[in-house]
């Protein structure tokens, strides 16, 4: 609910400022001609903004934000790829641990390879669809947490599995894993003051495929489930 009432706020945003900011009549070139108007072929992106987890993901960690970047080279006027890197921090739930008071944190980095396709490239205001594939660093610190003792414990998303009570200095550290991961998601664009510089406010779906971790119970996959909110400028 939080995602869909971000995206419909900022869609309105975008689609209420695009008549103020740029009244370019749209015009039906062929590639090359649109190419020689001065649109390059290689964009450039940054930007940054909310990440919710979702799932079990969202069941361990806060809402966090970070920020990505990455290149685009387009195809044709409405296909490109675009390789990207992204930084995002979230907070450890402070009752993760059962009633053991916790702090920490969550950091999700990842590169990946993404299909963009403007389905309506219209000027200034455009939509465009994109997703791919993704190496997915994750890790997770745990910095303090009130008691002396802890009970047997094991929990795949934070990366450490304990069927023995352990003591503090063994629960407190970092641990990570890098995993395999997709992401599919929309966004628009807006262009600015009729020149190559856009903003753009885009919302993504990424799923890591976690590896399996024994838990008493049996192997568990520690998949990951993240929904980024990202406002930003492609130029």
């Amino acid at each position: 609910m939080r995602f869909i009432c971000a995206m419909a706020v900022g869609l309105g945003v975008l689609a209420s400022a695009g008549p103020a900011l740029a009244a370019e009549p749209e015009t039906r070139t062929s590639f090359d001609e649109y190419m020689a108007t001065g649109v390059p072929r290689v964009a450039f992106n940054a930007g940054g903004g909310a990440a919710i987890p979702i799932s079990d993901a969202g069941g361990r960690f806060k809402d966090g934000g970070g920020a990505q970047m990455g290149v685009t080279y387009k195809f044709t006027k409405q296909l490109g790829l675009q390789a990207e890197y992204s930084y995002t921090r979230y907070g450890i739930q402070s009752d993760v641990l059962e009633s053991q008071g916790v702090q920490g944190d969550h950091i999700l980095q990842y590169g990946d390879l993404n299909a963009v396709y403007d389905v309506l490239p219209a000027r200034p205001l455009s939509v465009y669809v994109l997703g791919g594939p993704g190496v997915y660093f994750r890790s997770v610190k745990i910095s303090e947490f009130v008691g002396t003792g802890f009970a047997p414990y094991c929990d795949p998303w934070l990366f450490f599995c304990f069927n023995t009570p352990v003591s503090v200095e063994q629960v407190i550290g970092s641990r990570s894993r890098t995993d395999f991961g997709l992401n599919a998601g929309v966004g628009v664009s807006l262009k600015l003051f009729g020149g190559p510089m856009k903003l753009y406010l885009e919302g993504r779906y990424h799923y890591v495929f976690g590896g399996s971790i024994d838990t008493p119970s049996g192997p568990r996959k520690a998949t990951g489930q993240y929904l980024p909110i990202v406002l930003g400028f492609r130029l």
